[in-house]
């Protein structure tokens, strides 16, 4: 990313992941988003510090990338604002105002989805300070780390992800319109970006029944093996969280996960919107 007069940019960790400050996303010229969205897409992750967004500002940034995703889950959406969900242990008169437990296992947005998330946004209202890191996995690095006959035996596979799956392991109750809207689907182990082409190889462990054309617990274990090796810390980066911090991700290229933090000592506020994959993205 070209920094713009006032603007300062240093990458996160080798070529994955750029941090930007001195950047206010709500009076950044068009060219200056522009380049926001070109280092998401060049870059995997991008930390826009010192950030005051209102919600509405928060959904009107998250629309330059696309559409705004749909929540599934309606009880941790923000009041008038349905784009954004809150992941929070915050209780107020009584009732917890967002998911206190959300993304804590590897894994891309909306993989149950046929067109899961092109890309998420948090926004930090409050952070622990200490633990609640949030860890970012470069699934394009994994990939050309392979030898080329391990590239070879895994290229054509699928996985089988089911949002069924999920919410039963995370204990959630499906509503029947969750099961009516929300049918299993077929994604591709290895991930050609829509953008630029380049490959990821995007194993998915929680949420999913196995790889196409493997027997269990033959593909499962296959899954789990892959998370691990692309989740070695070579791979990872750890965002510790700043109040302000605006942080985009694209989940072409990326998995993701968060950290424990002492809920019963600390409180998080984070303001979380989803970016649709446009149908071109995941055309049949």
């Amino acid at each position: 990313m070209e920094a713009a007069t006032g603007v300062r940019t240093q990458p996160l960790k080798g070529s994955f992941g750029i941090e930007i400050s001195g950047l206010d996303v709500t009076k950044a010229s068009r060219e200056e988003i522009g380049q926001v969205i070109r280092a998401v897409n060049a870059n995997g992750v991008v930390v826009v510090r010192d950030q005051q967004l209102s919600p509405r500002q928060q959904v009107d940034f998250t629309r330059l990338f696309g559409a705004p995703a749909d929540n599934p889950r309606k009880e941790y959406v923000l009041p008038g604002q349905p784009d954004i969900f809150v992941i929070s242990n915050k209780i107020v008169d009584g009732r917890r105002i967002g998911d206190a437990d959300a993304g804590t296992g590897w894994h891309f947005d909306m993989s149950y989805d046929r067109r899961p998330g092109l890309c998420t946004i948090l926004y930090a209202l409050e952070v622990p300070p200490e633990g609640s890191n949030t860890l970012f996995s470069d699934l394009c690095a994994a990939w050309n780390a392979l030898p080329p006959g391990r590239q070879a035996e895994l290229r054509d596979l699928r996985i089988h992800h089911s949002y069924v799956s999920l919410a039963q392991m995370k204990g959630n109750v499906l509503t029947q319109h969750q099961r009516d809207t929300l049918p299993d689907v077929f994604h591709p182990m290895v991930r050609r970006h829509p953008i630029d082409g380049r490959l990821a190889l995007r194993p998915c462990y929680g949420g999913t029944n196995g790889v196409v054309g493997m027997e269990n617990p033959a593909g499962l274990d296959l899954l789990k093996d892959l998370v691990a090796y692309v989740t070695e810390d070579r791979f990872v980066y750890s965002h510790k969280w700043r109040q302000g911090d605006l942080v985009i991700w694209d989940n072409n290229c990326t998995l993701h996960r968060g950290t424990p933090f002492d809920k019963e000592k600390y409180i998080r506020l984070i303001h979380r919107t989803w970016v649709q994959s446009p149908p071109e993205h995941y055309a049949a």
